[in-house]
């Protein structure tokens, strides 16, 4: 998991380009796997020229369906879809009944009360309410009543895991009674999976393959051609190798990324060979796989590149030779219910004198493995390999990481170090540290020659093959084959023939080998011989005199090719320059023609194209902002579009409303935008596929254009706007090959040109009048700029001196890492717009810079998190003028486009009308695709059930895409009503409309997705005003992972329930070594079992629930945790159920704390502030007689004035988030109660405290008496009036902070009590009774004498002094809710007031 990742969504335009008829670089490898007839996992891998892959499969082919399934949901708010409408059937908790769970980060800004309490403090007496019973009360309420019995889930529903149905049983009897029933009912009253309709007949597999994605990886274009694949995990997995060192495990289904690593970074050595290569190239090559217990080892070989360091310094041909780096890396794979696991790990690194085709490991019959290789001169040498365990290490701490040490290949090695930091000279530099080197667990034992191959030319490439245990190996040159063998340590040369321009040779079993050529294919068969020629028969075969002679089998023609594999002894496939894959197949039994042995089972397309002349086709996509595209086309034009245009179904590139005045003579690959800083104009920098560079104004009128490059333009970059510099303002354009040319925006004059390198350009920096240019190779080269003369060449040490005299400024970096966005974006680091300029886009970006492939070409990636932010931030503007307006019904159709490029219309009729119709949802021709980690999958759909088919992955992303942008839309009310139906289908009711095929929303992916929704370091910022943290913008897409999560939820049996507990329980973090504690598979654990637990927890055993409680607790209490927030998610949704296994009070204790400590210092994207208010109000609404008891407790014993002061802000925050939000039903009934702890608290004997929490009672005060009509405050005499639901009424002093009295005249609910101005009348009314009570209050001569008894009311007893009946007939029948809302004193004088009971008015005397 990476949590930095946003939610980005590659869309390709199908209308553009077509993935079946894109134009794909030329194919380098590949592989394949079940090819036979009754194989329906049947597919293959291509590794192409660029860098990327081709995934073919053989899919499912639905019949086309005559009608759509029908499917009814019935009209839900947008409120219907929280968690209650998705859970409505469940039982209460054991601590009081579920409520809708409130989404985090939605906290408004606290208000304070103007008017306080009197900060006079006065002598008091010592008189206190018992609260002695309280804390038996508490533990009453700790020892509830265990939950209720539930029901079984009637029938089955289909699981969201990737894998069969559960047959799994819980395998330990419950022990507690939260386990010791069946499971609730779930069947959801308002979202209900349809019934089975009667949808499309079973599918049929096709016998053909067909295209499931492309995929681009982050680095892609020259110098990164795939080299090798290796299939692994039953060809569930394919290990792809680039040459640049790259090395990434995809998904063979759906071409996902599970991991990935760059292996020319491995540093594992700390020998002098090792430091003596660092600053080396290298050509990663070969790739090799191997099964090692239940790991796999895979070993990548790479060879020195030509022109690197250590090449051109050799002075001896034995040292410019057989140089090979061998890296040994661990696959382990963790398949738990619902996801795959995957780790790769570099273990071991070394270098040898041979040939990185001729390195590799040989499982031996003892079990263990040893390491072979053969130099260029014959020599076939073998070592034991040995791996020792995986021991974890405590880093070394250093002082100075030493950046002079890096590992460059080509451009592909990640974000690089300054090269040239200037380093200031301290006492400390000499006895810095030396980094530290990992841990190489591979110990090599000497190595032993054991055999050597004599040939009469030097070959130069070589092909081993495992067969049983013998290793077989073929090489060749330009006119001879040697074919020998290794077993049993000895190793043995079977044969030499001449054969002339051999392209590949493979052993394909222990006697048949194959050598190819460009038009043919011969299989021979070795057979023994005598010294005369003669056969000789196996068994009388004797070892001194047998000879091997290869005799020819068959001979199969073939076409020119790309890439070439043998399936089997008698299959052989090859992929050609446009990538069609022929099968070719034989059997010497059989006499068959060439057409029952030659078969095509992929090309691009099928289709017929209608004929078109010169049809124009998108070769570059610049993205400025939503309403301004730029689109260079193949016929060299520039138009200009906007996104809404894009989405359209039957937009064409000849279409667009502005097309340039000039056209180039070449394609149009790459568009930059450049600012002439002097007249603050935008130009469009543009360069072609024939190596030219144009410029064009922002009205696509034609500037300037030359041919300079041999290679297309890449990247760009200007030099600083500083006067009197000789190249101020200046554009550099880069090329693939790292040529430079220098252009002059003002004049538009062409400067010069700076040659490139054979290795790609790494940093660029200006001093002055020169120019320092920095290469992967580890070399510089120092250039003038004024006089444009070359100075000299010289390594990086030199450079970095040069550097540290001063005066040097890095111009701009072009990192050999990821390069996933527009190089508009690159520009806008060193271009800072003025503020009358249009914000960057920062939604929409292409893909891929450095890929030529029309489908990327035609690709952007939609970030869905700044996207639905943008929008909804105009959206919820107040609208002033017509400008505010039009912006806002922009967004809106913003928001419908982009929902229209991932509906898949065609599942119901119903929803598609309402999509089409109540929505304004257009149709469009586009195809979603698939990222993670910066690779990206981009699939191409014949049906629309294709792309629910395909992987629970694919399927959770473009489910969640959909729902984010439903809810989105939700905000205009006349569209809230239809959104939640579309959202409802999309959630639950795919099943049915997809058939059989349907693969649900994997649950480790939506929780994947939570976490990287909460807490995102480059997320879209926004203030939460209530603590001022700086909060991601994601609040839709939690909202949009919850529910889906929980409709996931819902569709899983007890079984499959208990199945996946059971399974993820051993990954929970407080099982795991401290080490692993923080690992994201330990959170991703507690998310699935968490929820899973505080929605099924009858169904799972008490040890399970006591670890899943015990690992929340650790993430809450550890302040360093990053997964904290998820522990308070936790808190918040099942603390009926925790509260029986762990101390409740001390979970409401840390929650209460963490919502009132955060600082201003701290403010981060892991801020748990406000998501701990949250919780604490869920909490409130479903445990409150706990809450408040434990509010009450801390109020007044608190262990610390910042505790009290803690827990009465909370207060604050609950009653203004009930007023807000228009539930303070959960204070009512324990708001006497409250209101008392909260007078204690003001106690004058204990000044510091009075102070410390004066201004927060002030607030809860003011809050409450605006907020419940029962409760009532004169600030003069500053007294406090209760009402209580028994019908006494307690007064307060608050100056002394003592309860005064308590007045008893009702029988029956007090519904409502005021003061008069003046403050000696008390007005208290009962609607159950219809009577208004009136009291004296006033202070008396009499109460000197007998302090805290009522005042007299003029007679004897306790009666009030008047009573005053009313009948107001219907209108008096409410309920609590109805009585704050519609019940209200208004005083008109001192001794007169109006009742307000709804619309009726009485007036009393008082």
């Amino acid at each position: 998991m990476s949590p930095h990742t946003a939610f980005q969504v590659p869309l390709t335009f199908l209308n553009l380009t077509n993935i079946r008829d894109a134009f794909f670089p030329s194919s380098t490898v590949l592989t394949s796997w079940g090819l036979s007839p009754d194989d329906n996992n049947a597919g293959s891998v291509i590794g192409l020229e660029d860098g990327s892959v081709l995934l073919l499969r053989r899919l499912e082919i639905q019949e086309t369906r005559n009608s759509y399934t029908k499917y009814s949901s019935p009209r839900l708010s947008p409120a219907a879809l929280s968690r209650t409408s998705l859970t409505a059937s469940r039982s209460n908790s054991p601590s009081g009944s579920h409520i809708s769970h409130i989404s985090p980060f939605s906290v408004t800004q606290r208000s304070r009360v103007v008017s306080g309490i009197t900060s006079e403090q006065v002598e008091a007496p010592k008189n206190f309410v018992d609260f002695d019973s309280e804390a038996e009360k508490l533990k009453d309420l700790l020892k509830g009543r265990g939950p209720r019995e539930r029901t079984s889930l009637d029938g089955k529903a289909a699981a969201s895991a990737e894998s069969k149905p559960f047959k799994k049983k819980m395998k330990e009897p419950p022990r507690s009674m939260l386990s010791a029933t069946a499971s609730p009912a779930l069947s959801p009253l308002s979202v209900s999976a349809p019934p089975s309709p009667s949808g499309p007949s079973q599918p049929q597999i096709s016998k053909e393959l067909e295209l499931v994605c492309h995929i681009i990886p982050p680095e892609v274009g020259q110098g990164h051609r795939v080299s090798g694949i290796e299939l692994l995990h039953g060809n569930e997995l394919s290990a792809v190798l680039q040459q640049s060192g790259n090395l990434a495990v995809l998904s063979n289904r759906d071409g996902k990324c599970f991991t990935h690593v760059q292996i020319a970074n491995t540093n594992l050595s700390s020998s002098v060979r090792h430091s003596q290569y660092m600053h080396d190239v290298w050509l990663w090559t070969h790739l090799r796989s191997y099964v090692a217990g239940e790991n796999i080892l895979l070993l990548a070989s790479a060879a020195l590149a030509p022109e690197s360091v250590s090449t051109s310094l050799s002075d001896s041909d034995e040292d410019s030779k057989d140089r090979c780096r061998v890296v040994l890396l661990e696959l382990c794979t963790s398949h738990l219910i619902g996801t795959l696991e995957v780790k790769l790990e570099p273990i071991g690194q070394w270098y040898c004198d041979g040939l990185p085709q001729t390195v590799g490991l040989h499982y031996m019959e003892d079990q263990s493995f040893q390491f072979y290789s053969l130099s260029q001169d014959g020599r076939f040498a073998v070592q034991h390999l040995h791996i020792s365990p995986n021991v974890p290490t405590v880093a070394t701490p250093t002082k100075e990481p030493q950046e002079s040490h890096l590992n460059l290949n080509l451009g592909a090695l990640g974000p690089l170090p300054n090269p040239f930091k200037s380093k200031l000279k301290s006492p400390d530099d000499e006895t810095a540290v030396e980094p530290t080197f990992k841990t190489n667990r591979v110990r090599l034992d000497n190595a032993s020659v054991v055999g050597n191959i004599s040939s009469k030319d030097s070959l130069f490439e070589y092909n081993f093959a495992p067969i049983g245990d013998t290793l077989k190996g073929v090489g060749w040159s330009d006119n001879e084959l040697i074919a020998f063998d290794y077993v049993n340590g000895r190793f043995t040369s079977l044969f030499s023939s001449a054969n002339f321009d051999v392209f590949h040779a493979k052993w394909l079993d222990s006697k048949t080998i194959a050598i190819i050529f460009e038009d043919r294919c011969e299989l021979y068969q070795t057979v023994n011989v005598d010294a005369s020629g003669e056969e000789i028969p196996a068994s009388s075969a004797s070892t001194e005199s047998v000879l091997i002679q290869p005799i020819l089998l068959k001979t199969i023609s073939i076409s020119s090719f790309d890439a070439i594999e043998f399936l089997t002894a008698c299959e052989l496939l090859t992929v050609d320059c446009n990538q069609q894959i022929t099968r070719f197949s034989w059997n010497e039994r059989l006499q068959r023609s060439p057409k029952d042995v030659v078969r095509n089972i992929w090309h691009r397309s099928k289709r017929v194209q209608k004929a078109v002349a010169n049809p124009v086709k998108l070769t570059s996509l610049l993205v400025l902002d939503p309403e301004s595209f730029v689109l260079g086309g193949s016929d060299g034009h520039l138009r200009q579009s906007s996104f809404l245009e894009l989405c359209e179904e039957n937009f064409s590139i000849n279409n667009c409303s502005g097309c340039s005045d000039w056209a180039l003579d070449a394609k149009i690959v790459s568009l930059h935008l450049a600012k002439n800083e002097r007249t603050n104009v935008q130009y469009l920098v543009g360069g072609g596929d024939d190596g030219s560079i144009a410029i064009w104004s922002s009205a696509l009128k034609l500037c300037a254009r030359w041919i300079v490059f041999t290679t297309p333009l890449q990247l760009i970059a200007q030099f600083p706007d500083v006067k009197g510099a000789p190249l101020r303002g200046a554009v550099l354009c880069v090329s693939e090959d790292g040529t430079i040319a220098v252009v002059a925006l003002d004049g538009f004059q062409f400067l010069f040109v700076v040659p490139g390198s054979p290795f790609p350009l790494q940093r660029v920096y200006l001093g002055e009048d020169n120019l320092l240019l920095a290469y992967a190779d580890q070399r510089a080269r120092l250039w003038d700029v004024r006089t444009r003369e070359f100075w000299r060449s010289m390594s990086m040490d030199k450079a970095e001196e040069l550097f540290a005299q001063g005066g040097w400024t890095e111009l701009y970096v072009l990192k050999p890492g990821p390069i996933i966005v527009s190089s508009f974006k690159i520009l806008h680091r060193i271009l800072r717009s003025s503020s009358n300029d249009n914000p960057p886009n920062r939604s929409l970006t292409n893909i891929s810079v450095s890929s030529r492939s029309s489908d990327v070409a035609c690709t952007l990636s939609l970030d869905l998190n700044s996207f639905i932010s943008d929008s909804l931030l105009v959206i919820k503007t107040v609208s002033t003028n017509r400008k505010q307006t039009r912006n806002i019904l922009l967004a809106r159709e913003h928001l419908r486009s982009a929902l229209s490029l991932i509906l898949t219309p065609g599942l119901n009729r119903d929803i598609d009308e309402i999509c089409f119709e109540q929505l304004g949802i257009k149709r469009a021709n586009a195809s979603m695709g698939f990222s993670r980690d910066g690779f990206v999958s981009l699939y191409h759909y014949s049906q629309p059930e294709h792309c629910w088919s395909l992987s629970g992955n694919v399927s959770a992303a473009r489910a969640l895409a959909i729902v984010a942008l439903l809810r989105a839309l939700s905000v205009f009310e006349e569209l809230s009503e239809s959104t939640s139906t579309v959202t409802a289908f999309y959630a639950t009711g795919l099943a049915g409309p997809v058939g059989s095929a349907y693969k649900p929303p994997n649950l480790a992916f939506l929780a994947r997705r939570w976490f990287e929704s909460s807490s995102m370091p480059n997320a879209p910022m926004d203030i939460d005003l209530t603590s001022g943290a700086h909060l991601p913008l994601s609040g839709e897409l939690r909202h949009s992972v919850r529910l889906l999560f929980d409709a996931a939820v819902i569709r899983l049996t007890d079984e499959e329930t208990n199945a996946i507990v059971d399974e993820w329980q051993h990954k929970l973090p407080c099982l795991q070594p401290a080490a692993e504690k923080e690992t994201a598979l330990a959170a991703l654990s507690l998310f699935l079992c968490g929820y899973l637990a505080a929605d099924k927890y009858s169904m799972l055993s008490a040890s399970a629930l006591t670890d899943i409680v015990k690992s929340i607790s650790m993430y809450l209490h550890d302040e360093h945790s990053i997964y904290r927030v998820l522990a308070i998610d936790l808190c918040s949704r099942g603390f009926h159920v925790w509260q029986h296994y762990i101390d409740a009070l001390e979970i409401l204790r840390s929650l209460f704390s963490l919502a009132t400590s955060s600082k201003k210092e701290s403010i981060n994207a892991q801020n748990v502030g406000a998501q701990a208010r949250i919780a604490i109000l869920h909490i409130a609404s479903t445990n409150t007689p706990l809450f408040m008891t434990t509010l009450g407790l801390d109020i007044l014993n608190p262990t610390s004035t910042e505790q009290r002061k803690s827990v009465m802000q909370i207060v604050a925050f609950l009653i203004k988030k009930a007023r807000d939000h228009d539930r303070p039903l959960i204070l009512y009934s324990n708001l006497p109660k409250l209101m008392e702890a909260v007078v204690k608290s003001l106690d004058p004997n204990s000044t510091s405290n009075r102070d410390a929490v004066l201004d927060t009672a002030t607030e809860i005060l003011g809050h409450v008496v605006k907020t419940f009509p029962t409760v009532d405050f004169h600030m003069s005499s500053q007294r406090l009036a209760v009402g209580t639901s028994e019908g006494a009424m307690v007064m307060y002093d608050l100056k002394t902070a003592i309860r005064l009295y308590v007045l008893e005249g009702h029988k029956k609910r007090i519904s409502a009590c005021s003061f008069s101005p003046d403050g000696r009348r008390l007005v208290t009314l009962s609607l159950e009774e219809s009577v208004v009570l009136v009291w004296k209050v006033g202070t008396s001569f009499v109460s000197f004498f007998n302090p805290g008894a009522p005042p007299r009311q003029g007679h004897s007893g306790s009666e009030p002094f008047k009573t005053l009946s009313f009948n107001v007939g219907d209108a008096g029948n409410m309920n609590i809710a109805e009585t704050l809302e519609f019940v209200r004193f208004e005083w008109t004088a001192d001794r007169s007031v109006k009742l307000k009971i709804r619309d009726s008015i009485l007036t009393f005397s008082t």
